[in-house]
């Protein structure tokens, strides 16, 4: 495809602002750093609907003692997987946005999707994570050997994403064919001296709790090494990329930082901002815009 740059035109609708209005009205902020201090996000993940089962088939496996899920489409065998990681913080487990949000890439790419329920902070750290993760990736590489690759994740999973890709580059092994990324988090030393530019209009995410976050993923891990903050590792070499970011989220900064690097890298790279957006609005499915993400999602693993 080439590189590009998406700029969304249209005004963010109402729903988007609505959320964003009743988050600052709640205090999201204050309370999403209270809930990484006190330890006090989901860690189990919430339950697949149940009416997934009459569309798609449905495989449940176990990895090191944790679930992972493969979702396959009854009516065709796809010759594209998807891995997907997802967002929390690493600190929460799966939600019902996840699989909401699964369910319409299910659905419009006509793909194969692994979900992985892997380890999460603090009870676990990021050398546990990359075990589990890297290890499920090359068992699947072995169990589908003919199938095109996606690895995609939002939020700390598109962090664990690219990271893993990294980690994968630089251990000899075989890399997917594109990596998807959703409001990632690329950096938890949160030092870009732009976040506070877009911290004032993020109405969920509060830098504070985000460094507590990290610290604790990190464990005996540098912050900076790029298993835990990817912005920092190698990245010549990888396979294109696609980032989605919205302007009112306090990871911007480092979202655009990606796409610079990517560009001097000489990686192929597809950058699409959404002006107005919160963070990861794309799993808020019954908003347009995340309609118009999953569209774009779709053309680029099928172009």
């Amino acid at each position: 495809m080439g590189n590009f740059d998406y700029v969304h035109g249209e005004p963010y609708s109402i729903e988007s602002k609505f959320i964003q209005l009743l988050s600052g009205i709640l205090g999201m902020k204050k309370r999403f750093t209270r809930m990484v201090t006190k330890n006090k996000f989901p860690k189990k993940p919430a339950r697949i609907p149940s009416d997934m089962a009459k569309t798609y088939n449905i495989e449940e496996i176990e990895h090191f003692g944790r679930k992972t899920w493969i979702i396959s489409p009854k009516s065709v065998d796809p010759d594209r997987m998807i891995l997907y990681f997802h967002g929390g913080a690493y600190f929460s487990n799966i939600s019902g946005l996840h699989w909401a949000f699964i369910r319409q890439l299910l659905l419009h790419t006509q793909s194969q999707v692994i979900i992985p329920d892997y380890p999460l902070a603090p009870e676990s750290t990021c050398e546990e994570v990359y075990q589990f993760a890297k290890t499920l990736y090359l068992e699947l590489l072995t169990k589908y050997p003919s199938k095109q690759i996606t690895i995609m994740g939002d939020s700390a999973g598109g962090g664990l994403a690219l990271g893993l890709c990294q980690h994968l580059m630089v251990s000899h092994h075989k890399i997917p064919d594109q990596i998807i990324l959703l409001s990632p988090w690329l950096d938890v030393t949160m030092s870009n001296p732009d976040i506070p530019l877009t911290d004032k209009y993020d109405k969920i995410l509060s830098t504070e709790g985000l460094k507590i976050a990290g610290q604790q993923y990190a464990g005996n891990i540098h912050p900076k090494d790029f298993r835990v903050s990817p912005i920092y590792g190698e990245l010549s070499g990888l396979c294109p990329i696609s980032v989605f970011i919205g302007t009112h989220d306090v990871l911007l900064a480092d979202a655009r930082k990606l796409k610079q690097l990517l560009e001097a890298a000489g990686v192929e790279n597809h950058y699409f901002e959404y002006p107005g957006m919160f963070h990861d609005w794309m799993l808020v499915t019954q908003m347009k815009e995340s309609g118009q993400v999953i569209q774009q999602i779709s053309r680029i693993m099928t172009s």
